[in-house]
């Protein structure tokens, strides 16, 4: 217990630390835990007998790492100057050209490598670096701190309350073939939790004059979707490890588990809270 503790205070740590100061600093913190992540996933298919194509693991690290550096108009832009045309956006000719290695493989190397094996491959980029690749998306937006620990405490209260609602409350099971120890009652609870700290949260923001860039009652609105969404990630992990029969992605936490284990409500929260605030032009999100 004492180990857990430890580890997960200075995993916060570090992980509050580089939102705050957002960057370079945040940009490799999401890159090395995307890279470890994408690998922990390669592994829990790999238990399963299946061959993931690692090296394409660390072509998306570099991608993500490009796309980061160079980014556009749009998300999914590397963009440079070329004399000849202008500014280009390098992302669809690198992905199709990903797309083309991976076919030949599949045609080469298929006493090596089936189409089971290609769909896990290019299903962990999406996964890991794709979802990952919002939290700094998230972080550059105007007021970017708070948006950011808006969803990143909706996640954490959903998680929180799910927790000792179920426990205390919980008899009848969720999804017990997935997520054994996950209820009904922790379920509503996690959801009404979020939807109450995220008010908590707001109204301080509001009446501090610490941040005013969004209404109150879109904290209620997004209490509801990271309540939901970030649930919805967890289970979604829960899934893969049943399938693949592991307890935990890996043991780089100690006390934790892997990366996975600790991000995997992020990676659904993050996102959707992003597209929200997109939708409601909150922030200069942009596509």
């Amino acid at each position: 217990m004492k180990q857990r503790v430890i580890s997960g205070i200075v995993v916060a740590a570090i992980a509050i630390a580089a939102i705050l100061i957002g960057g370079y600093v945040l940009d490799i913190l999401v890159l090395l835990f995307g890279g470890i992540g994408i690998f922990e996933f390669y592994n829990a298919f790999s238990k399963r007998g299946y061959a993931p194509i690692k090296l394409f693991g660390i072509l998306y690290i570099v991608l993500l790492a490009l796309m980061m550096y160079f980014d556009g108009d749009s998300y999914l832009s590397i963009m440079i100057e070329a004399k000849a045309f202008g500014r280009v956006n390098l992302f669809p000719p690198i992905f199709l050209l990903g797309m083309l290695i991976l076919l030949a493989l599949l045609v080469f190397r298929h006493e090596a490598y089936n189409a089971a094996d290609a769909a896990i491959t290019v299903f962990g980029g999406f996964y890991v670096l794709f979802l990952i690749s919002y939290f700094v998306k998230l972080r550059d937006l105007e007021g970017g701190v708070y948006l950011f620990f808006l969803a990143l405490i909706g996640a954490v209260a959903t998680d929180t309350f799910a927790y000792f609602i179920g426990r205390a409350f919980g008899k009848r099971k969720l999804i017990e073939e997935i997520s054994p120890n996950k209820t009904v009652a922790g379920c509503v609870g996690g959801f009404v939790g979020s939807i109450a700290v995220l008010m908590i949260y707001g109204s301080v923001l509001w009446f501090t004059e610490a941040y005013r860039g969004l209404p109150l009652y879109h904290y209620a609105i997004i209490g509801a979707i990271t309540g939901i969404v970030s649930q919805i990630g967890d289970l979604t992990a829960s899934a893969i490890k049943r399938y693949a029969g592991i307890k935990d992605f890996g043991k780089i936490i100690p006390g934790h588990g892997g990366i996975l284990d600790r991000i995997d409500s992020y990676l659904f929260a993050i996102p959707v809270v992003y597209y929200y605030l997109l939708f409601c032009g909150i922030g200069g999100a942009g596509a």
